[in-house]
This record gives C-alpha cells, sequence and structure tokens, in this order.
C-alpha cells in the first residue's frame, strides 16, 4: 500500500535544569502519541547547564527519540526566555520547524504540518498584554534593520489596532533561513536600543520583524494551536496544544488525567503529582534558569537594569493614541 509522502518535521523546545525540565518530559510524550507527521524531537538546552540535567531527564529522551543538543545564546543581558531563538537557529535535515514553549502539551491527535503554508511563519495571534498595542509601537524595531513600517494591521478584542504580531509559544515554519535571521533580528534590536521595553518578549518583537526582513507574512492559526487558559473536559475533542504556563494550572485541569496517561504510556512516571514530586526533590535548581530559586536576582533585575521602560510601561505607552 502507497502512504502519501508526509514532511518531515522538527519538533523543537527548550529542556533545562529544574523548572523547564519535567515540563519538557510531559511535552515530548503527548508529541509521541498525538504528532501525526514524521516528526523528530529536538531539545536544546544551554552548553553550560547541559550537565546538570538530571540523567532520569537523559534516560526518557533516550528511550523516546529526543535529541538532545547545547546552545550558547549571547544577548547583552541575561535573557533566558530567547534562548528558543538559538534554538530555532540550529541546522537540522528536516525542512519544516515546530517550536513548542516547554510548558505546554497535546491534548489530541493532530498533523502539525497543517500550519505550514509556504512563504509564511504561522502562530496564534499576540494577546492584549503583549508587546506594541499601536503601530507606532513598533516603528523603531522595525527600524532597528532599517525597514520602514509594513502596512499591514491587526485587531485585538480589547479594541487596540496595531502591527501583526503572533505568539512565540508555538511558532511553524519551513523556510531554511527563518530561525537563523529571527535570532539574529533579536540582537540587532537588542543592541540598537530603538525599540523600549523589550524584556522579556524580545522573541514576539522580533519575529514579525525578521518575517519582513526576509519576504515572509505571518499566517494567524486558530487558538486551538495553542490554547491557554480556563478549558473544559470538551478541550480533548476542541483543543490541539495546550499551555497551561504553571504546574498549578496543571494539576487542576480538567484533561489532567490524560497528562497522567500520556506519562504512564511513554515515561516511568505514573501521574503528574509524581513528576513534580521528584523534580521538586531531585533536580538541579540554577538561578540561570527562569522559575527557578534566585531567578528574579539574577535574570529579571539584570534586564530591568539593561532597559529604562518596562513591559508593563511599554504596552501602555500609545494606548491613548489607539
Amino acid at each position: 500500500m502507497t502512504h502519501p509522502v508526509q514532511t518531515p518535521v522538527a519538533a523543537v523546545f527548550m529542556v533545562e535544569p529544574g523548572h523547564y525540565e519535567w515540563p519538557a518530559v510531559l511535552l515530548a510524550a503527548s508529541l509521541r502519541a498525538f504528532a501525526l507527521d514524521d516528526i523528530h524531537l529536538y531539545g536544546y538546552c544551554r552548553a553550560e547547564l547541559i550537565d546538570q540535567l538530571h540523567p532520569r531527564t537523559l534516560k526518557f529522551f533516550d528511550a523516546n527519540g529526543v535529541t538532545l543538543r547545547p546552545i550558547s545564546p549571547q544577548f547583552a543581558v541575561p535573557y533566558p526566555q530567547g534562548n528558543k531563538l538559538y534554538a530555532c537557529a540550529d541546522d537540522r535535515p528536516q525542512p519544516a520547524t515546530m517550536l513548542f514553549d516547554t510548558d505546554m502539551f497535546m491534548l489530541q491527535p493532530a498533523r502539525l504540518s497543517e500550519t505550514l503554508v509556504p512563504g509564511y511563519v504561522s502562530g496564534r495571534p499576540t494577546g492584549n498584554w503583549m508587546w506594541g498595542t499601536g503601530p507606532q509601537d513598533w516603528a523603531p524595531a522595525y527600524a532597528s534593520v532599517d525597514l520602514p513600517l509594513p502596512r499591514t494591521r491587526m485587531s485585538r478584542p480589547d479594541g487596540t489596532f496595531t502591527c501583526p504580531s503572533i505568539s512565540a509559544g508555538f511558532v511553524a515554519y519551513s523556510d531554511s533561513e527563518f530561525g537563523a535571521i529571527w535570532r539574529d533580528v533579536a540582537l540587532v534590536i537588542e543592541n540598537k536600543r530603538l525599540a523600549r521595553g523589550i524584556y522579556p518578549t524580545l522573541d514576539q518583537i522580533s519575529l514579525p520583524v525578521a518575517a519582513e526582513l526576509i519576504g515572509l507574512r505571518l499566517n494567524m492559526i486558530d487558538v486551538k494551536w495553542n490554547k491557554a487558559g480556563k478549558i473544559t473536559a470538551q478541550a480533548i475533542r476542541g483543543v490541539i496544544s495546550y499551555h497551561y504556563q504553571k504546574a498549578e494550572t496543571l494539576l487542576n485541569l480538567p484533561v489532567k488525567w490524560l497528562a497522567d496517561r500520556l506519562l504512564v504510556e511513554f515515561s516511568d512516571f505514573q501521574n503528574v503529582e509524581e513528576l513534580l514530586d521528584f523534580y521538586g526533590r531531585e533536580a538541579a535548581r540554577p538561578a540561570a534558569v527562569v522559575h527557578n530559586d534566585g531567578w528574579k536576582k539574577t535574570i529579571l533585575a539584570a534586564q530591568q537594569r539593561a532597559d529604562s521602560v518596562t513591559h508593563a510601561q511599554a504596552i501602555g505607552l500609545h494606548k491613548q493614541d489607539v
């Protein structure tokens, strides 16, 4: 029997000791269970932290075909939220890339390649809290790479009307140059300091600028591919990927049983509680990883010193003009 040719897909995510270690196990388990593509899993960790990953994590990766690779980010200030850009820039043989935030998991079978459109970068539209509430906010970001403000706009439920941008939590593309360009544009925006309040959303700010720079467009996909917030038990039919963000949210989900089942099938953990308990006791917790003990002093304080405008201030800069 002849089967249709599938586009090989690289599913890319970060895994780092402590807070971003146990979610990588659940995400990888869900991709193994539900991705209907020719899927190849890649976990990325900063080179200086990779030796601190727990042996149980490495054993899980080996058993589930996860390729672990080091990266060496070169941001001007500590910006681990942007490490994913270096992961995307890495060379891989697969022609398509799907970037997942680590703290999410698939809820049902789906062809990830459905989100791929030649000449486009796909993702869900950014929410109201994200940077860039009006077109004028975006002008310095585009000016950082000598681009004029594009003509296209998008609207948000809160009434803001701004330049298009997509969440960096789930990003799909098949252009071989995009990952490296995205990383490089972020570095330029950071270095030139024309845009203000860029942390922690420099990844989101640089994405549409990078796409414009190499002639790509943004493909706004349904929220079901990167759903956050409240869900019901019916989410296993209406949501493809859920972005829980916090352990407390995961523990209280009406579909938490599904996360338990994924762990039973693809790991040696029996449920989410056991997963959290183990990594809470046994994982290394370097302060260089967001949400590990001491991260605010190590990371957040450095970002605040480097940028005179906070993210909260930046998203309100021009609301009165909208």
